[in-house]
């Protein structure tokens, strides 16, 4: 039983990976966790600047069609708006 938790860790080291997030499933869940309906797990297309300030400004489609501009600032805080 003294290993259990060694292997617990190695295990989950291994699968790990398999869990990768891609940036069109971050931004939907973004989208998802503001309130707002995407309509599936991951967005359609992805438009991303950055300004000289180190803002981003991302716009987004989901699949059911409706589009999201999602502003990063420089300190971290985010806002998602739908497009019209």
């Amino acid at each position: 039983m003294k290993y259990s938790g060694l292997i617990f860790l190695i295990l989950c080291s291994w699968a790990w990976p398999a869990m990768a997030v891609t940036p069109a499933e971050d931004i939907a869940t973004t989208i998802l966790l503001r309130g707002y309906d995407c309509g599936g797990k991951q967005v359609r297309a992805i438009d991303q600047k950055e300004d000289a300030r180190g803002n981003k400004i991302i716009r987004a489609t989901c699949p059911n069609g409706v589009r999201y501009q999602i502003n990063i600032s420089a300190d971290g805080r985010v806002r998602v708006k739908p497009l019209r």
